[in-house]
């Protein structure tokens, strides 16, 4: 399957790798890795400690993006990524969420799609996201490891918007 993604996908360039360029063929299989990743990492039942589990169709369009921001992943800690990946990984199920039902979403470009500034500015367009990702242990208040950088990146931007 990567070969075929790297066929039909990556080798468009790294534009091809954000949410609303892809197909709904590559979205909805997007989408499958991307619920997969973030229950195996996070449970709405509880605030469990997340594993360092990935997907390598979702490393590869991390890898795609970081490579157009200039940025080196031999100098990225493994916490980094993961929170990229997490961040991907939500920017994926956001779209998937938004060609079904429309939900104001603003698509990202390849400079803001690992960024937290878009999950909060999500938030204002639809508070309940942000409770979801919060129930979800996504963003939790008792936390510590990469996903803890998550939440304070969106309580600092929220608390200063």
């Amino acid at each position: 399957m990567l070969t075929q993604f790297n066929n039909e996908v990556l080798l468009k360039g790294p534009h091809a790798v954000l949410p609303q360029n892809l197909t709904t063929g590559w979205l909805k299989k997007l989408q499958d890795v991307s619920e997969n990743f973030l229950e195996q990492n996070f449970s709405l039942d509880e605030c469990k400690q997340p594993q360092d589990v990935t997907d390598p169709l979702l490393s590869v369009c991390v890898l795609a993006i970081l490579g157009y921001q200039k940025k080196d992943p031999a100098k990225i800690s493994i916490e980094k990524m993961l929170e990229y990946i997490t961040i991907y990984a939500i920017a994926i199920l956001m779209e998937g969420v938004n060609r079904e039902g429309d939900i104001g979403l603003d698509p990202p470009d390849l400079d803001n799609i690992l960024s937290v500034e878009r999950i909060v500015n999500f938030k204002k367009v639809n508070p309940e996201f942000y409770e979801t990702l919060k129930q979800a242990c996504v963003i939790r208040e008792a936390a510590s490891g990469w996903f803890d950088n998550i939440k304070k990146k969106i309580l600092s931007k929220i608390k200063g918007t």
